[in-house]
């Protein structure tokens, strides 16, 4: 099944981008502010309460994703989390210097970045779990301090897979980082610590696990959907309500489709800004994400611990679906259209 809403920012920004940069690099937290462009008029305001009016997500760009796609999909088979026999090369406590391989583009704006690794180690991520980049040498982006521009991003290559790890990034005007890693070549190098855990997938945990992404909000996503399809011993069933802005910005689009056709575990529903006219799948809605969409496609809350609600995206998405995150990283008060639902806190986690 599909579906189709609009998308916002670029690399899982925000209160999420911030809290796993600050956490992996304290003396740069200031160094964090988003990149991707301000919410369009069409994005809806900060709520401090929460609401029954529709969910107006501008959320326009996508960025910040694992190159898997370029790589094959899953020609590299997902791990379960935990069960790596191959020692990672990333490090949590240090940035070590990674080159770059191969770039090769992805649509108009964005573009896959492979960095090689040794031959027979894998990149030791996990299930969910970002890592932190930043430049090196003098051209290496700078804040208004003169400090290193830190910013997160999640690959999305598999946790086992050796050789490489990846990144699909988009470019964003006046994006410190996204512009100096678009203007990389192969042979240069940037610099990658991590891996950090946002929240660690367990199989079979629950019944049913739902997830709503916004632009490159996708990128944890992802991860858990290659975990869920990597073992076939998991149970799980798995929803995801994935927003754009126009049906160009979708990323991995003929991948999530091949989920929903070949393995009944997974639904998956478009939203578009404007879907168009050729536009055929059955489950694909135009306009922002409402009430009436979340009880179409999620688990009733009355399931209570044999579900989960997975949020990631712009700010303004996070903020009208389940409230923002709150101080240093923590999950803040459920809100928004999930709390207007009967969703508890205990059933939504904000990556």
């Amino acid at each position: 099944m599909m579906m189709i809403r609009p998308i916002v920012s670029g690399a899982a920004r925000g209160a999420t981008r911030r809290s796993i940069a600050a956490a992996a690099a304290p003396g740069f937290a200031r160094t964090l502010a988003t990149e991707a462009p301000k919410p369009s008029a069409g994005s809806p305001p900060p709520s401090s309460s929460s609401s029954n009016t529709p969910l107006i997500l501008a959320l326009a760009g996508v960025g910040g994703l694992g190159a898997w796609y370029a790589m094959g999909g899953f020609g590299d088979k997902p791990s379960v989390p935990g069960t790596g026999s191959v020692t990672g090369v990333l490090d949590k406590n240090a940035f070590k210097e990674f080159t770059l391989k191969e770039v090769i583009p992805y649509n108009h704006d964005s573009s896959t970045f492979i960095f090689e690794i040794p031959q027979d180690q894998n990149s030791g991520m996990t299930v969910a779990s970002a890592v932190v980049v930043k430049g090196v040498g003098e051209q290496a982006p700078k804040d208004k301090e003169g400090k290193d521009v830190v910013r997160p991003y999640t690959p999305v290559t598999s946790p086992d897979t050796k050789g490489h790890i990846d990144f699909l990034i988009k470019k964003y005007p006046n994006g410190a980082m996204t512009e100096y890693i678009h203007a990389m070549k192969p042979g240069d190098k940037l610099e990658i610590k991590g891996p950090f855990d946002k929240h660690q997938y367990k199989a079979n945990e629950f019944e049913e696990v739902a997830m709503i992404a916004g632009g490159s909000g996708i990128t944890p996503m992802w991860q858990l959907l290659q975990a869920i399809k990597g073992n076939p011993q998991d149970k799980t069933k798995a929803t995801l309500i994935y927003t754009n802005k126009t049906e160009a910005d979708i990323l991995l689009r003929e991948k999530f489709d091949e989920l929903a056709k070949s393995d009944d575990r997974f639904t998956i529903v478009y939203g578009l800004d404007k879907k168009p006219k050729n536009f055929t799948q059955a489950d694909a809605f135009e306009g922002y994400v409402t009430p009436e969409i979340l009880s179409k496609y999620l688990p009733a809350p009355a399931k209570a611990d044999k579900v989960k609600i997975f949020v990631c995206g712009p700010p303004p998405q996070v903020e009208a679906i389940s409230g923002g995150k709150g101080p240093k990283g923590s999950q803040g008060d459920l809100k928004g259209l999930l709390a207007d639902q009967g969703y508890q806190p205990s059933q939504v986690y904000k990556m």
